[in-house]
């Protein structure tokens, strides 16, 4: 169940950096991150500068083609996705991106994984 729970925290944080991206390039209708899914629950509250924000980019690229090749991989075997195997590169993922955060930031970045974490645990629960 731990495992399953950390895989699950895992997969938030991947997806919330990768759709904040995208949202980040949408206009800023409601502030960062806007409330727009995962990617806004975990930087909500967060600013980033334009420099974080090519950095950000930057991760999600370099992350995007090893959570595409698990994808495809079970695509084409037609078995589940490894989830160990995504969680681990979304775990890595997230640890980037909250790296090119300030200290500030982090403390904000934290307080957001944890909520989302405990929404998560609600959820298996049931």
């Amino acid at each position: 169940m731990k495992v399953f729970r950390t895989a699950m925290l895992a997969i938030a944080l991947c997806a919330a950096a990768t759709s904040v991206s995208s949202a980040q390039q949408q206009p800023e209708q409601r502030g960062q991150g806007g409330g727009r899914g995962m990617g806004g629950m975990i930087l909500q509250g967060i600013t980033l500068t334009e420099a974080q924000k090519v950095q950000q980019k930057a991760i999600r690229e370099k992350y995007a083609p090893q959570m595409m090749k698990l994808r495809k991989d079970a695509e084409t075997s037609g078995t589940p996705i490894d989830q160990a195997k995504l969680g681990e590169v979304r775990a890595a993922q997230s640890a980037e991106l909250r790296a090119m955060l300030t200290a500030e930031q982090q403390v904000t970045f934290d307080r957001n994984a944890a909520e989302m974490k405990a929404r998560m645990a609600g959820r298996s629960e049931k």
